[in-house]
């Protein structure tokens, strides 16, 4: 009985139907004034920030309209100084932030902080304009809006997402001096579906993909690294002191950055592939239960298994796949790395860590390879087609 597919299955399946969007950051220098102006702009949008966040946090509930009607006239009444555009843009704002927050740590919902550590204000179609370079910002009540001059989008830039459109503007302030930083989100029309080969894509903890025909990415870097972070995380949580916790939270911020640089690098060289129309991976959501105490699983396997940023490198192939009008299928993980590829037989003695020969047929090949050509053949039985056939037409 083939398990059901999970919630991030479903959803990184549907990321071609949803209008794509691309954030580009640029620096942007303030006067004093300015700075002052939106320093204390972003203080007042931070409070209804937060007032919603503690709101959404008690109620149980992400609904921004729930929130407006519960708290709009109040917050209105409270800070009459922050034009009403900017109250809602809090409301909605906060609300995403504890839809992320929830998904991102399920054991601990509805704990966000009502708190930012940087002054950080949200620009929305109303509140803000660009032509060419010139980005005109609202501001207080009684303050005129105010215009600054952005540097030149790069060309490559330009050059990719030539009908862009600007959706939205983050400004964050940075308190030791006047600059600030600008996130411009750009909506980019939806890509056409391509027709072209199912290709299936077996990710792992030493390569970190090999895929259907034959390509791989293997960084042997990845795994130094990720060994020395966890010696490094051991002795500083035995020592325990205050300046030890410090360090292992920059650690932690130093590791998380170059894991996530090596899979963007991984995930645009696999979405890049040519001739693809299909892109099959395996559905892990549940793998994290292999994981837990009381099983056969030792506590290395747990630890590496914990580690394992999978959904991070399936996340990025996902939109950079959309983006290339590819689709993306998920299918069921079961004894894709012990089935046979040639004759089906399935066996766990079949695979011997990275070597993979069939006790029935005798077929040898790669372990990780054989696993991939199990994941193309269920994508390609999921849509309702034969191996034989070469191209995928889109419905």
């Amino acid at each position: 009985m083939a398990r059901k597919k999970s919630a991030t299955a479903r959803r990184r399946e549907g990321m071609a139907d949803n209008t794509p969007t691309r954030a580009l950051v640029v620096p942007l220098a303030l006067s004093p004034d300015q700075h002052a102006m939106y320093s204390r702009l972003a203080d007042l949008y931070n409070r209804v920030w937060g007032s919603a966040v503690s709101w959404y946090d008690a109620n149980h509930t992400v609904s921004a309209v729930a929130a407006h009607k519960a708290l709009y006239a109040g917050l209105r009444d409270r800070f009459p100084q922050l034009p009403s555009q900017f109250v809602c843009n809090a409301l909605r704002d906060a609300a995403g932030a504890v839809r992320s927050w929830n998904s991102n740590h399920p054991k601990r919902g509805w704990s966000l902080r009502a708190s930012r550590r940087k002054p950080t204000v949200r620009f929305d179609l109303r509140t803000m304009s660009l032509r060419g370079n010139l980005l005109t910002l609202s501001s207080m009540h009684g303050q005129k809006r105010q215009r600054f001059l952005l540097p030149l989008i790069p060309a490559w830039f330009d050059e990719r997402y030539p009908e862009r459109r600007l959706q939205a503007v983050t400004l964050v302030l940075d308190s030791n001096g006047l600059m600030a930083r600008l996130t411009l989100t750009f909506r980019i029309p939806k890509a056409e579906p391509v027709e072209g080969r199912v290709l299936g894509v077996d990710l792992g903890m030493h390569a970190l993909y090999k895929d259907s025909e034959g390509g791989e990415y293997r960084y042997p870097r990845v795994q130094r690294v990720r060994r020395r972070y966890a010696y490094d995380r051991r002795t500083l949580q035995e020592k325990g002191t205050r300046s030890a916790h410090r360090r292992l939270k920059a650690m932690s911020g130093r590791e998380e950055r170059f894991i996530r640089d090596v899979d963007h690098c991984a995930a645009k060289r696999l979405a890049g592939t040519p001739g693809i129309g299909v892109m099959a991976f395996e559905d892990l959501a549940y793998i994290r239960r292999q994981a837990r105490k009381g099983t056969k699983t030792g506590r290395r396997r747990r630890n590496m298994l914990n580690q394992w940023p999978f959904s991070q490198l399936q996340e990025f192939t996902a939109y950079k796949a959309a983006a290339k009008g590819i689709q993306v299928v998920m299918v069921d993980p079961a004894y894709t790395s012990q089935r046979c590829n040639a004759c089906g037989y399935v066996d766990k003695r079949n695979r011997d860590r990275a070597r993979f020969d069939c006790l029935r047929c005798g077929h040898s090949d790669d372990a990780d390879h054989n696993a991939a050509l199990n994941i193309r053949d269920r994508a390609i039985q999921s849509l309702g087609q034969t191996q034989g056939q070469g191209a995928v037409n889109h419905p």
